[in-house]
């Protein structure tokens, strides 16, 4: 989405933009998109098969995974999805 648009020649804001990447057995979310050229500062958001994504999240073949650049935040800032922001540590939060 957003200026992660430009790695596809051709792509349009009217219309998904989807690259295919070689799945890699044991891979992580934060191996992912090194390997794709991008550093983790360049991102916002993502997301692996719709769930918040953390570098260490494994992957698996024929997830599916949602990049947002750094300039772009969820409409709601995404605060449920974070613990809404005051929490000082991790905490399991399944809201699926």
């Amino acid at each position: 989405y957003g200026l992660l648009r430009s790695m596809v020649e051709g792509a349009s804001a009217s219309e998904d933009t989807i690259i295919h990447v070689e799945y890699v057995s044991g891979e992580t979310f934060s191996q992912l998109i090194e390997r794709m050229g991008l550093q983790m500062k360049e991102l916002g958001d993502c997301f692996v098969n719709g769930t918040l994504a953390r570098p260490d999240t494994p992957l698996a073949d024929g997830d599916r995974i949602g990049l947002f650049p750094f300039n772009m935040t969820l409409l709601c800032g995404g605060q449920h999805l974070k613990g809404h922001g005051l929490i000082q540590s991790d905490i399991e939060v399944d809201y699926y």
